[in-house]
């Protein structure tokens, strides 16, 4: 099968079975090394390695990261001045979604918004349609996806913006970090961007790239990811993956030895070591019972203490790289309670999902939009779960004091309005709304009304 990508002047085909696909870079700067066998990252910014490491804890780790950051919905918004006809359809949208738009820092202090009478929300335009065909390959989940998985892993992400005649972006294109270099300029501080594979050399203008990358106190150029920060806890668990992996290969070997008082040439030495390969190796014979020629004695070591601690080293190196992802550790815990793990998922929403969230807003505001038209921007929705006790304290509080109306409290939780819930009333008071006049009645109606904010509260929990 051949793919053709033609940005590259790239043709990728399938290699036959048993084919050898790429070469060892044997260089300073290969960063995994062979020892005994094992693959280790031995320097944090071989971009290469870092991507094979994308296995056992890790992945784990940043699989949950990418495919949450994937799942919450990117909204396009434009701003409405007096007197200006927008081009394309849009909606209305909620006080709570324009508290929530003018919450973030960065899209308030945008000069459109600051000048703008009104936000909408933009449901038909080109690049609307360009999120939901990537490119011919792709879609939008996935793109979102491999971006962020790449920023976990890597620390950079970068998109290549195939563009077409009238310079409107067409196709969005991810390239593998491994494979990109950026050549700086004294001037312009970036010149390019370098795509290299195998001998394809290509060359990307600065404005045809968007480069996602996480901070790097070290280079002002490349990102740094949470895996490069525990490469050495990395290297530590796959050296514990494979000496257990050898310690129990043969799991009918005895944690032992056989010896013999009696002088042994090398044929006896040759035949008794392959009589007891027979009888005992391979899992198969576990638990065998096996008897020897006179002589033949076993003598049982047993793990040492170093083995033994295997099993809790390999936790507290799952717990720093868990850490170090910015994951609580009450999110795998499988005997939390309802609150613990509502508060873990909490922390994680707001201090490590929605700063990735709000990063790439920015990046794409900065980036992308302004190819489109400088009215628009794009929002990720709200990501944080709302704490409920709070919110329903708050709710209470604004209905007894008058403050807002039931249909006001609604609208902020996003619940469609109730015919009698335009006017403040006062809970204090033997007093309800005519649900069909909107005029006060009798306590009679105390009920029905107190009913319909208890289920008001009970849509919210749900």
């Amino acid at each position: 099968m051949n793919i053709k990508i033609p940005f590259l002047n790239l043709q990728i085909t399938r290699a036959p079975a048993g084919a050898i696909r790429g070469r060892r870079n044997t260089g300073f700067f290969n960063l995994f090394s062979d020892y005994f066998g094992i693959p280790i990252l031995a320097h944090d910014q071989d971009y290469a390695s870092l991507l094979r490491a994308y296995r056992g804890w890790v992945y784990t780790c940043a699989s949950l990261n990418s495919t949450s950051f994937a799942s919450v919905p990117l909204k396009l918004y434009t701003t409405k001045q007096s007197q200006k006809k927008l081009n394309f359809p849009t909606k209305a949208i909620s006080s709570s979604q324009r508290l929530h738009i003018l919450g973030r820092k960065n899209i308030a202090a945008l000069p459109q918004v600051l000048k703008a009478n009104e936000i909408v929300e933009v449901t038909d335009h080109p690049y609307l349609e360009l999120m939901k065909n990537i490119n011919p390959f792709m879609n939008n989940f996935f793109l979102f996806e491999l971006t962020e998985l790449y920023q976990e892993l890597c620390g950079n992400a970068y998109w290549y913006i195939l563009k077409d005649r009238l310079g409107t972006p067409a196709e969005i294109w991810p390239l593998p970090p491994a494979n990109i270099k950026i050549i700086p300029d004294p001037n312009t501080f970036i010149r390019a961007y370098q795509y290299q594979f195998r001998t394809i050399e290509k060359n990307f203008e600065v404005n045809d790239v968007i480069h996602f990358k996480f901070p790097n106190p070290n280079s002002l150029y490349y990102g740094y990811s949470p895996l490069a920060a525990v490469a050495q806890s990395y290297n530590i668990q796959e050296r514990m993956g494979a000496y257990e992996n050898f310690l129990f290969k043969n799991m009918g070997r005895p944690e032992g030895a056989f010896e013999t008082d009696n002088e042994l040439d090398d044929i006896e030495f040759a035949r008794l070591k392959e009589e007891i390969q027979q009888l005992l190796g391979g899992v198969e014979n576990v638990g065998k019972a096996t008897l020897f020629e006179k002589g033949v004695t076993f003598k049982n070591y047993g793990l040492s203490p170093r083995d033994m601690s295997y099993t809790k080293g390999r936790k507290v190196i799952q717990e720093e790289i868990s850490l170090a992802y910015g994951q609580p550790l009450g999110l795998f815990d499988k005997s939390a309670t309802k609150a613990n793990a509502y508060a873990a998922e909490y922390r994680y929403q707001k201090t490590t999902l929605k700063p990735r969230l709000l990063r790439a807003e920015q990046k794409l505001n900065e980036q992308l939009m302004p190819l489109y038209d400088p009215s628009l921007f794009c929002v990720f929705d709200e990501n944080v779960p709302q704490d409920k006790d709070a919110r329903l304290k708050e709710i209470e509080i604004h209905l007894k004091t008058q403050y807002s109306s039931v249909n006001q409290e609604r609208e902020v939780d996003n619940l469609d309005p109730v015919p009698w819930g335009d006017v403040p009333q006062p809970q204090t008071s033997n007093i309800a709304p005519d649900q069909s006049e909107g005029k006060f009645v009798t306590p009679e109606t105390i009920a029905e009304f107190s009913e319909a904010v208890a289920e008001m509260v009970l849509d919210r929990l749900v």
